[in-house]
């Protein structure tokens, strides 16, 4: 969506009323009644608007990828090191408290239902479009409501303080999937295709179906599809490719994807201007570039990257080298990850420290800003505008995209594998490694495994092309492999150069991390609501 869509939303709820001659008579001048919005088309059109704003995203400091095996939040902004750490609990949920936020979304969109005819100046199409996007957004709060928590509680009509029927027990699990697939099917027969103009951006047919696809997907995983019903996985295979099948494309250009709007894979994202721009790009950078290395990447997660000839990373090869142990890897490491010595916005990377264990390189823990610097000795790449050269001064403009088509090729992949179709799954994620070569025709052998190796192929390659994107977190609990993959010993590296110019490296242990199974796979109930409502039943594994 362009600015001018996001400026409307922000303008539209901002803007106080008319001032009254009479001053014991005034309109209040920071709220609108329903009255006031749902007669005035203008006010209705940024009334559903304003839900672009509302969906979490990896831009904040409260992302995803901060209570995965991909990295560690530098500073412990969110909570991140309690959660790691084995410390979820009903009143210490840190960054993966959504509850109240998105249950007041879901209000905010049962608001404009129970309003949207008494808007009689909206023609057609916009009028479905607009009822298209409310239930879409309705229905993506309830899918990150379900994945985080599990069944929750269905509230599709606004309530009295003194309805009776206010306090509501939780639905099933399936009962929730039902409902938010039908709604994305609603959502879907109501959008476009495509928009265009000042209207680019918004959510479309493809992003519903897309939508659709993933919570079918996870649905029929092993934490929710523990007897395999391949029933589900046929489901989630027919919504994939449905998908698919309007027209998206891959992107060429891994690395540029994320830094352009008008992508032929993205399916979904949030735009942003210079003037409603975002930090992420400062919270990431390194400190020698004024930034908070926010995002300290995993060597667990560097070390996910295959070497060209598909083999993983020996981990003997820190030990014996001298110099760029990172060299001949998939190509999707150094478009997503930065380590010592790669260039950064013009810059060649010094984490390294001089052998005295005093003084070091501009991005260490002697550099420009020590405090800041990445604890592991790696930042992330991915998504970085690395145009921006005026730190805290650019904002930065890129999308935050929350579905693309290589997502949906994976959804694809994995959901035909347990539908005993490895032909097709084997060709979907050969796209993507095709993908990733990135032009080079010697590099990253295509998967011709079967059987189990072949879903751990799958898995894996999940991990690589995806990193970042807030999917790990999911995929790991849908898997039912959180247990192996977040718990024990995490590590960073350590470079020491050496007088003569070579250097050393040296893993260490950066965190020891818990995963309290099975407790651990559902977040639980934050304690605020539970008090609220006595018919809540707490998620199993936690105090009531």
């Amino acid at each position: 969506m362009k600015t001018t869509i996001l400026k409307s939303t922000c303008m539209a709820l901002l803007l106080g009323g008319m001032f009254s001659c009479d001053v014991l008579d005034v309109e209040p001048l920071d709220s609108y009644t329903e009255d006031g919005i749902f007669t005035d088309a203008k006010l209705t059109e940024s009334y559903v608007t304003m839900n672009y704003t509302k969906p979490r995203n990896g831009w904040s400091r409260s992302s995803l990828r901060f209570v995965c095996d991909e990295s560690m939040e530098n500073f412990n902004w969110a909570g991140a090191w309690t959660i790691n750490t084995g410390g979820l609990a009903p009143d210490q949920l840190g960054s993966l408290d959504i509850w109240s936020d998105y249950y007041t979304n879901i209000k905010n969109c049962n608001i404009f239902f129970s309003n949207m005819d008494k808007v009689e100046t909206i023609d057609e199409p916009k009028k479905s479009w607009l009822i298209g996007e409310a239930t879409f957004f309705r229905a993506y709060y309830y899918m990150e409501l379900v994945n985080n928590y599990g069944g929750i509680p269905l509230i599709t009509r606004l309530f009295e303080l003194d309805d009776p029927e206010m306090l509501v027990k939780r639905n099933s699990y399936e009962e929730c999937v039902d409902f938010i697939v039908k709604e994305f099917q609603k959502a879907a027969d109501l959008l476009p295709e495509k928009f265009t103009g000042e209207n680019f951006g918004r959510a479309t047919k493809g992003a519903a179906l897309a939508m659709k696809a993933r919570m079918l997907l996870y649905a029929a995983s092993p934490l929710w599809n523990s007897s395999g019903d391949k029933t589900k996985w046929e489901a989630a295979a027919k919504a994939a490719k449905e998908v698919i099948d309007l027209g998206y494309s891959l992107d060429p250009d891994y690395k540029g994807l994320f830094l352009n709007p008008q992508s032929s894979e993205i399916i979904f994202q949030r735009l942003y201007n210079t003037e409603f721009g975002h930090w992420y790009d400062w919270y990431n950078s390194t400190n020698g570039w004024g930034g908070y290395s926010c995002t300290a990447v995993l060597q667990e997660m560097v070390d996910s990257y295959e070497m060209e000839d598909g083999t993983m990373p020996d981990p003997t090869l820190y030990a014996s080298a001298t110099a760029d142990p990172w060299a001949g890897r998939d190509p999707r490491l150094y478009a997503s990850v930065v380590c010592d010595g790669q260039m950064f916005r013009g810059t060649e990377t010094e984490f390294w420290v001089n052998e005295d264990g005093k003084t070091g390189g501009l991005d260490s823990e002697f550099g420009r800003d020590a405090w800041n610097y990445s604890k592991t000795h790696y930042i992330i790449r991915k998504f970085m505008d690395e145009s921006l050269t005026k730190s805290w001064s650019d904002k930065g403009r890129q999308p935050w995209v929350y579905c693309r088509l290589g997502e949906v090729y994976l959804n694809y992949a994995e959901a035909m594998y347990h539908c005993g179709k490895e032909d097709v799954a084997r060709e979907y994620v050969n796209y993507i490694r095709e993908r990733a070569r990135g032009g080079k025709t010697d590099i990253l052998p295509d998967v011709t495994e079967s059987g189990d190796a072949l879903l751990a192929k799958i898995q894996h390659e999940r991990k690589v092309e995806l990193a970042f994107e807030e999917h790990r977190f999911y995929d790991v609990r849908r898997w039912k492999i959180a247990e192996e993959t977040d718990k024990g010993s995490f590590h960073g590296i350590n470079i020491t150069k050496q007088a003569d110019g070579t250097k050393k490296y040296e893993l260490f242990e950066i965190q020891k991390r818990d995963f309290k199974a099975p407790a651990n796979y559902l977040v639980p109930i934050p304690r605020y609501e539970m008090l609220k409502n006595d018919l809540l039943e707490q998620n199993p594994g936690y105090d009531k």
